[in-house]
């Protein structure tokens, strides 16, 4: 089962980020967004997620507060290094399959997962340049008209990340 962490960090995300990757090894993404990194990982059952994942995270001082999903239907295509960001949905009732289905038709789309939580469908696109971001956010919201809402949060290059600190 695929989980997706979602951080809000007390103070500055990209110390958050640093500080999950040096001290737990998670491969933690800054974004600019309502959350400041995204933590993808695939976990057993609910209590791995607990023990092995979530505790951990809120044992780091700068942490905030970890929101999570769970996915509960996942596509998924190979992934690379070019810009990315992670697309939160809201979707009309009983539309997940329907959205799921469209926007992995779509060439930048990378995964595309209907998750349990408080968005419906978090989905991965990777662009080959940050012009091009706008573009296919364009085209993900009107992929299907049971879309409502879309929150969109941009990632940072991980190895181009700065700390202040």
């Amino acid at each position: 089962m695929r989980a997706w962490i979602m951080v809000s960090a007390k103070e500055s995300a990209l110390d958050v980020g640093k500080l999950i990757r040096d001290s737990l090894n998670f491969d933690a993404i800054e974004v600019l967004g309502p959350y400041d990194v995204v933590i993808r990982v695939d976990v057993k059952n609910p209590q791995d997620l607990w023990e092995n994942y979530i505790s951990l995270i809120n044992s780091i001082p700068l942490v905030g507060s970890c929101t999570t999903f769970l996915s509960i239907f996942e596509k998924t295509k190979p992934l690379d290094q070019r810009p990315s960001a992670f697309i939160l949905i809201d979707a009309a009732q009983s539309e997940h399959i329907e959205i799921q289905e469209e926007l992995f038709k779509i060439e930048e789309v990378q995964k595309v997962d209907i998750v349990l939580g408080t968005y419906d469908i978090i989905a991965e696109i990777v662009v080959n340049s940050i012009q091009d971001l706008f573009h296919v956010i364009r085209k993900i919201v009107k992929a299907s008209k049971n879309i409502l809402r879309t929150v969109t949060m941009v990632t940072f290059p991980n190895n181009k990340l700065q700390s202040n600190v």
